[in-house]
C-alpha cells in the first residue's frame, strides 16, 4: 500500500492536534476580588437624660419602705389627721391651681368648708390634742417644765413646723400638673353629690392626692435610672454625673460635702397665705405646667480639642 505523502501526513497530524485542543476544558476564570470592608459604624451618643418638667436635677424624693410603700408626710395617719391633711391639700390646690379649668376646685372648697364645718373642727381639735401630748412628752423627756403655757407654746411651734412641711409638700411645682388634675376630679365629685360619709370621702381623697404625687415620683425615679445607665455607658468618655447636667449620687449630706447645692421641691422665695386654723403660711407658687425650660447640651468627649 502506498503511504500518503509526507506533507499530507503532517497536515493530518496538525488537524488532529487542533481537534484535541478544541475538545479540552478551558481553565476557570480568576476569582473576583474580595468586597471592600464595610464602613465603620459611627455610634450616635444620646443626650444626657432630663428630669421631668419643673423638676431639678438633684431632688430628694420620698423613699419606699421594704414593702414598696412610699413614705410621705401623709403616711400612717389617724382618721382625724387624714381629714385635716385632705383639707390642707385642698386648700393648697385652691390657691395654686389657677387655670380657668380649675375653677371648680375653689368653688367646691368653699362649699366643703361650710358643709363640713363641725367635722373639720373635730378633726382639728384631735390634731391639736395630739401635738399637745407630743409636746408634753418631749419636754418631759428633756427634763424641762411641763407647765401648761410651756406645753402650749411648744405644741404650737411643732404644729406650725408640721403644717409648713405639709403645705410645701402639696405645693411642689414638679407635681403641680398631676395634683391639680386630681384635685379637680375630687372637687367635681364633691360638687356632683355631697358625700354622706365625709370621713370616707376625705381619706379616699387624700389617697387620690397621693396617687397624683406618685405619678411624679415614678417619673423621677425613671429619670434617675436612665441617668445612671447613661453614666455606665458613656461616663468614661464624656464624664460622669455633674451638677446641673445629670442625676447626683450619694446622700444629701455627702453631696453638700462635695459642694453641691441641693435643690428643694419648693423655691426659697415664695408668696404665702396664712392658714386661719394653724397660722402656717401656705405657699402660692405660679407654675406654667404647659412648658418646661431645661438646659440641654450635646456631650463632648473629655479629650476633645477646641
Amino acid at each position: 500500500m502506498t503511504k500518503p505523502p509526507l506533507g499530507i501526513r503532517a497536515i493530518a497530524a496538525a488537524t488532529g492536534v487542533a481537534l484535541l485542543a478544541a475538545c479540552a476544558t478551558p481553565p476557570p476564570p480568576p476569582p473576583p476580588p474580595p468586597p471592600p470592608p464595610p464602613p465603620p459604624v459611627v455610634e450616635t451618643t444620646p443626650y444626657r437624660p432630663l428630669p421631668p418638667p419643673q423638676a431639678s436635677y438633684g431632688m430628694v424624693i420620698p423613699a419606699k419602705d421594704a414593702m414598696g410603700y412610699r413614705q410621705t408626710i401623709n403616711t400612717g395617719l389617724t382618721t382625724d389627721e387624714a381629714i385635716w391633711h385632705f383639707r390642707s391639700g385642698w386648700n393648697v390646690a385652691a390657691l395654686n391651681c389657677t387655670r380657668d379649668v380649675h375653677a371648680p376646685i375653689l368653688d367646691a372648697y368653699g362649699q366643703m368648708l361650710l358643709a363640713e364645718d363641725s367635722r373639720l373642727d373635730a378633726a382639728n381639735a384631735a390634731v391639736e390634742s395630739r401635738f399637745r401630748k407630743d409636746a408634753q412628752d418631749q419636754l418631759a423627756n428633756a427634763g424641762e417644765s411641763t407647765a401648761r403655757a410651756k406645753v402650749n407654746r411648744t405644741a404650737l411651734l411643732m404644729r406650725e413646723t408640721h403644717s409648713t412641711g405639709l403645705y410645701n409638700y402639696f405645693a411642689s411645682p414638679p407635681a403641680r400638673s398631676h395634683f391639680c388634675n386630681m384635685a379637680l376630679a375630687v372637687a367635681n365629685d364633691y360638687l356632683a353629690t355631697r358625700p354622706t360619709d365625709f370621713d370616707l370621702f376625705a381619706t379616699a381623697g387624700l389617697q387620690r392626692y397621693e396617687m397624683a404625687f406618685e405619678q411624679f415620683y415614678t417619673a423621677y425615679e425613671k429619670y434617675q435610672a436612665e441617668s445612671s445607665a447613661w453614666d455606665a455607658r458613656y461616663g468614661d468618655m464624656y464624664g460622669y454625673s455633674q451638677p446641673g447636667w445629670v442625676a447626683l449620687y450619694g446622700t444629701p449630706e455627702q453631696q453638700r460635702a462635695m459642694g453641691v447645692a441641693i435643690q428643694s421641691v419648693v423655691p426659697e422665695q415664695t408668696v404665702g397665705v396664712p392658714d386661719t386654723a394653724t397660722g402656717a403660711l401656705i405657699p402660692v407658687i405660679n407654675v406654667d405646667d404647659s412648658v418646661a425650660s431645661t438646659p440641654v447640651v450635646q456631650p463632648i468627649p473629655n479629650d476633645a480639642q477646641d
